[in-house]
């Protein structure tokens, strides 16, 4: 199973999206009632900046039931997951939750400590564990290959 097209396309839209949120971490409340125009394929539209960034909330969204949908009227496998890939999009789910918290941080940030924790030390502890997690995923995955 090959998935290189696949990854690079999935990375351009992470790549797109960051750049998004880079963009917009810096608006202020006042600059959120801003309106302006943009031209758009289908001629110019009316923006307004808080509508613009609830779209990186809600499209992603939409977007998913719409996948889902294609792969269920498709007949693709995938329509029901197995267990270890419903496991796998919870997983994602998780660290898209602790993205979002870590997106509208800078270095200066990273020292921030309470109770003996800073969040370099739990982001350094959780790239640890996922190191041990991969290496131990593929543990289990040889010994589960290997006849008995």
């Amino acid at each position: 199973m090959s998935r290189q097209e696949l990854n690079k396309l999935i990375r351009d839209v992470v790549e797109a999206q960051e750049q998004c949120i880079e963009k917009a971490s810096g608006v202020t409340n006042q600059q959120l009632d801003t309106t302006y125009s943009v031209v758009r394929p289908t001629g110019v539209r009316e923006y307004q900046l808080r509508g613009m960034l609830y779209n990186l909330v809600i499209h992603p969204r939409e977007h998913s039931v719409h996948i889902a949908k294609i792969l269920q009227k498709t007949g693709s496998p995938l329509a029901q997951p197995t267990e270890a890939q419903a496991i796998m999009a919870k997983a994602k789910e998780a660290w898209g939750e602790l993205e979002a918290v870590l997106a509208c941080l800078d270095d200066k940030d990273l020292d921030r400590e309470y109770e003996g924790h800073s969040l370099r030390g739990i982001l350094q502890h959780l790239r640890s564990a996922h190191q041990f997690y991969a290496t131990a995923i593929d543990k289990g995955i040889e010994v589960s290959s290997t006849p008995k």
